[in-house]
């Protein structure tokens, strides 16, 4: 669902474990699936997140009515159904 390749994801994810950012926990009724977990480090970051989320937001969208931000993430959206439309085929 991300996007990413399965060795980037688990890159990514061993970091973040490394980093104390989630914690995996393999599931108790299918021992297939590995489930993960935020840590209370992580959650402590949340605010820092939004308000760098929020300033990025208003420098890429400055000068864009709400509705010309709605009809552009629309489309980006189309376009990524798109390319995940031609990946499978």
């Amino acid at each position: 669902k991300c996007g990413l390749a399965i060795t980037s994801l688990t890159t990514m994810l061993e970091r973040m474990e490394n980093q104390g950012l989630i914690s995996r926990v393999q599931s108790e009724t299918d021992k297939r699936k590995t489930l993960l977990f935020l840590t209370e480090k992580a959650h402590a970051l949340k605010g820092e997140y939004d308000s760098v989320s929020d300033e990025m937001g208003s420098i890429y969208y400055k000068g864009f009515s709400e509705e010309e931000i709605t009809r552009f993430e629309e489309c980006l959206d189309r376009i990524r159904k798109n390319l995940e439309e031609w990946q499978k085929s």
